[in-house]
């Protein structure tokens, strides 16, 4: 009969370039792939939609190694349920000699893959697990004094020195020793999403990121050609000049270490500077696997009981983009129509929903993890507090985006406002930033009919946003 391997699949949907895929085939006669929707993950978002976006984005990948494996006799076996309960019965069924998958660094896949460990090896089932989701692991580089770094800058020159002395080239695997798999719901996208338990979702035109390898490697090929200009063109939501690559690695369509490659191919200051992006997702990942009370609290100590006054009516205004604010309106909608945000709109609507709206921060952070189709909790987290001012190696908390100057900097002809807030197609370059206070409207556009006049006042937001720091650090004495 020969030994036997699973290889559990999650965060890394591809057949290419995977270290656990690699040593399993690499070390065993026969290799079974699975995939386990995780019903703790998906039930919750049922209650809210019948469809879901990131699901879709999973399902496709997933029929696309489908169509791999099924040219190669094999297939993947896809469950519903609790993996602590679906994978080791798997190991039984199938009497597996070994397991494989893939490390992963926030809290509930460790605690996940802990009780799965356990199980199996109860049983008599070998674990073999892997780095691949990240270049450097959290526990890889820490301070002279052995503790996790806080700070960008000096985690960024440590990460970069640890790259040079790791041999890490990508990962041959020749598709062999697979073994055969009679049936699988991800034959076609739509018996795999009722197999799930949703629907699918329509396409649209505004947002090209379709599941699956030959899409996110489409993508990276794309970007290679424009990534030259990348450190300047990447602020300018109008533009099309960002990687668009954050879901394809979020779910492991393209491996992190084709994204290395790709930014050290050149020496270009673009290049650089996608390098330093790929190192902030590493950072807090390694922040949130050390500090994992960042999830409900804020990093920096002296914020921790820091208490927003959450206008509910301000939060739902944000939400829907009516809040009057034409780029934090058209930043929303986008996010709502598309599934995505572009990174200096992440950070300008995350700076207006707390220190101009007064909302709490964590309620912004959770729609986020909602709508976002790259959603990853570390680098959520992470931004979120970076933008409030409460994080690690934050903006400072006194730095507060004036939504309107920063509408006048990064879209300076209301390009992308009109793409989302149609309503004000009519308005010139230097209305549309701000119809509240733009002078010769034209006469069929009507202010709080078409579109909503501001819902508060920023400056005086501003003042209230800076005394409700001060007071509250008075209060703590830390000021």
């Amino acid at each position: 009969m020969g030994t036997k391997a699973l290889c559990w699949i999650r965060r890394d949907l591809r057949l290419h370039d995977h270290a656990a895929l690699a040593s399993a085939i690499q070390n065993h006669d026969q290799v079974y792939l699975a995939f386990i929707f995780d019903n703790d993950i998906l039930d919750p978002l049922k209650k809210r939609a019948a469809s879901d976006r990131r699901l879709q984005f999973i399902a496709e990948s997933l029929v696309e190694i489908q169509g791999t494996l099924e040219k190669n006799h094999s297939g993947l076996l896809i469950r519903y349920g609790n993996p602590v309960i679906e994978i080791p019965a798997l190991v039984k069924t199938l009497e597996i000699d070994t397991l494989y998958f893939n490390r992963d660094y926030t809290p509930y896949p460790q605690k996940r893959d802990h009780s799965v460990t356990e199980k199996v090896a109860a049983m008599g089932c070998k674990v073999q697990t892997f780095k691949d989701h990240v270049m450097v692991e959290p526990h890889e580089i820490l301070t002279a004094n052995k503790t996790p770094y806080q700070v960008f800058t000096p985690y960024s020159r440590a990460w970069r020195q640890a790259l040079e002395k790791m041999q890490q080239p990508n990962i041959p695997i020749t598709l062999k020793n697979l073994a055969p798999v009679p049936d699988s719901p991800a034959k076609s996208l739509s018996t795999l999403l009722a197999f799930a338990g949703f629907e699918a979702v329509a396409p649209i035109e505004a947002s090209p990121s379709k599941g699956g390898t030959q899409a996110g490697q489409a993508q990276l090929h794309r970007f290679s050609s424009i990534i030259d200009t990348y450190d300047h063109g990447r602020n300018f939501p109008y533009l099309d000049q960002t990687s668009r690559l954050s879901v394809y690695i979020r779910h492991g369509c393209i491996s992190i270490r084709e994204m290395v490659s790709a930014s050290l191919a050149a020496t270009s200051p673009g290049h650089e500077k996608w390098l330093t992006e790929l190192i902030w997702r590493e950072f807090y990942q390694m922040i949130f696997f050390h500090y994992p009370e960042v999830h409900t609290e804020a990093f920096q100590s002296k914020f921790k009981g820091l208490q927003f006054p959450t206008n509910e009516d301000y939060l739902a205004k944000w939400k829907h983009g009516q809040t009057g604010f034409p780029l934090i309106d058209a930043a929303m909608r986008c996010l709502n129509e598309t599934g995505w945000m572009h990174n200096r709109l992440r950070m300008i609507v995350a700076s207006f929903l707390s220190k101009t709206l007064l909302v709490d921060w964590k309620r912004g952070e959770r729609y986020f993890s909602w709508k976002l189709l790259d959603y990853e909790l570390a680098s959520n987290n992470g931004g979120w507090q970076w933008a409030v001012g409460i994080g690690c190696d934050a903006a400072p908390y006194f730095r507060i985006f004036n939504p309107t100057l920063q509408s006048e900097k990064y879209d300076p002809n209301g390009d992308f406002i009109k793409q989302y807030c149609p309503e004000l197609k009519a308005l010139s370059p230097k209305q549309i930033h701000n119809p509240a206070e733009a002078k010769g409207l034209p006469l069929a556009f009507r202010l709080g009919v078409d579109y909503p006049k501001p819902i508060v006042d920023y400056k005086s937001q501003r003042q209230k946003a800076l005394a409700l720091y001060k007071t509250y650090q008075m209060s703590t004495n830390v000021l």
